[in-house]
């Protein structure tokens, strides 16, 4: 910053830098000196013509003057010094602003140039835009200084050295704008303006979602506090694309001028798998970033066509482990479809193998990353699929509960299907779908299930904790007297 007084410093220096520090005594005594020889030199002289030849005369007072003018330029040289050092000085502050961030101390820094522990001076520190005093203090006051604002003060021990900086404790908001140092004295005064920033940074946004009583709308809402100056806000889909437009966005300034913000989205069709909420300070790379996880659990919405190109881009083919079906069921060559039957087949004995339940399972387990595999389901009457635990007990019937490793949907008559969860929940479908998509994200602890037909519908979301390695499985339901005899076949991407 620059500084402001009624005089510009010389800008070289006449004199030894070591002398800047002499008293005023010092001053004195050499004044003093210089006169006294002046006079003895002068004495001498007179003396001196007494004793010599009128010749000498006139080429004596010659000498003797240009002596005594070099004494006398000596006096006038040392008082000039003397009151170079009494005369202007200058205040000094940085060249760039001070930041501070919200509750901490920040030290605005200002001193005065040249400095003498003599100088008798009047500091004064203000708020140039509210013209506020933050303190006023004489350079020969003992204890603290008077301020107007409450934890101002100047740093101590450091005004005998010329520094008077500033200390502001407990920085708020308030607290932003330029400030005036101003020193004074009874022929001199001088300024600099410092610029005070104030930042705060928020809190981690806070995501949530949650679902319109109908079940027809998604409201995805994020939240930060404690923000200064105003954030910027980023909102996207799991594609990139900004959100803002289509939200409610709302930001709000509390008692001490902290911006709070809140962000919704509600959507009705397309809803997106992932959302990302990014509260930012503008002037620095400092940023608050929080994402939602992939699906809305008990939600059936549609799948944006850009949305199931990604899901299916995890697509794996999968076969049917014939060492883990139950006799009762039909595999066929190659383990891409299964069917129940009304006669038990003659297996071995296997650890694997299902004894009760008629399911089967694929031979390809997952114990990390995403994966997405299809069933075609057909007109069959009743089915269940979707993904068990390695430590699923086989050997009795198998329970349909998420917390014995069994995450499934199931069709049970005409037109019920129902979400294996605890408790079970009942699926209200416009239609009867004829493929099922899964899709698994180990990492997430997420099972999702689609109408993987020409509805890209999202179905059902289970929430697990996995610990062990999971597999697909496929029960195509009782054999019933030839009304459920169409196989489940796993349709797997062409190679």
């Amino acid at each position: 910053m620059s500084a402001v007084g009624f005089f510009s410093p010389p800008s070289g220096r006449l004199y030894p830098s070591g002398i800047s520090g002499w008293s005023n005594h010092v001053w004195e005594a050499l004044a003093v000196g210089i006169i006294a020889a002046s006079v003895a030199s002068w004495i001498a002289y007179r003396k001196r013509k007494l004793d010599s030849p009128r010749s000498e005369h006139r080429l004596n007072l010659l000498a003797e003057l240009l002596l005594q003018a070099t004494i006398l330029a000596g006096a006038v040289f040392a008082s000039y010094l003397n009151g170079s050092q009494r005369g202007p000085f200058l205040v000094k502050g940085p060249d760039y602003p001070a930041v501070a961030h919200v509750g901490e101390d920040v030290v605005l820094n200002c001193s005065v140039v040249p400095f003498r522990p003599d100088m008798k001076l009047q500091i004064e520190w203000r708020n140039v835009d509210s013209g506020a005093a933050i303190l006023k203090c004489g350079s020969d006051r003992e204890g603290p200084c008077p301020a107007g604002r409450g934890g101002a003060h100047l740093l101590e021990g450091e005004l005998a050295a010329g520094n008077v900086s500033l200390r502001l404790q407990a920085v708020r908001v308030s607290d932003a704008g330029r400030y005036r140092c101003a020193v004074s004295s009874d022929r001199h005064t001088s300024h600099v303006e410092i610029e005070l920033g104030v930042v705060a940074f928020g809190t981690k946004p806070a995501l949530s979602v949650t679902q319109s009583h109908e079940g027809s709308g998604v409201t995805y809402t994020c939240q930060s506090e404690g923000w200064y100056p105003e954030p910027g806000i980023t909102w996207k889909d799991s594609f990139g694309n900004s959100l803002v437009p289509l939200s409610t966005v709302t930001k709000a300034r509390d008692g001490q001028g902290l911006y709070s913000v809140d962000i919704q989205y509600r959507t009705t069709n397309s809803i997106p798998s992932s959302v990302t909420c990014i509260i930012y300070y503008k002037l620095s790379k400092v940023v608050s970033t929080a994402d939602i996880v992939d699906f809305l659990p008990h939600t059936q919405f549609r799948v944006s066509e850009a949305e199931w190109t990604r899901i299916r881009s995890y697509q794996v083919s999968l076969t049917l482990d014939p060492d883990t079906a139950n006799p009762w069921l039909i595999l066929s060559e190659g383990g891409a479809s299964v069917a129940d039957s009304n006669e038990r087949q003659q297996l071995p004995e296997s650890p694997k193998r299902f004894l009760v339940s008629h399911c089967v399972l694929a031979s390809e387990g997952f114990t990390a990353g995403k994966h997405y595999w299809e069933v075609e389901v057909g007109q069959k009457g009743a089915w269940d699929l979707g993904l068990v635990g390695e430590s699923l007990s086989r050997k009795g019937k198998v329970k349909g509960v998420p917390g014995v490793g069994h995450w499934s949907l199931s069709r049970l008559d005409e037109m019920e299907y129902q979400a294996v969860d605890s408790p079970p929940r009942a699926l209200a479908l416009a239609h009867n779908p004829t493929a099922i998509g899964v899709y698994l994200n180990y990492e997430r602890g997420q099972v999702s299930f689609f109408d993987a037909g020409v509805g890209r519908l999202h179905l059902y979301t289970f929430a697990a904790n996995f610990v062990e390695r999971v597999y697909p499985f496929l029960c195509p339901g009782l054999y019933d007297w030839q009304k459920n005899t169409e196989p489940l076949r796993l349709r797997n991407p062409e190679a």
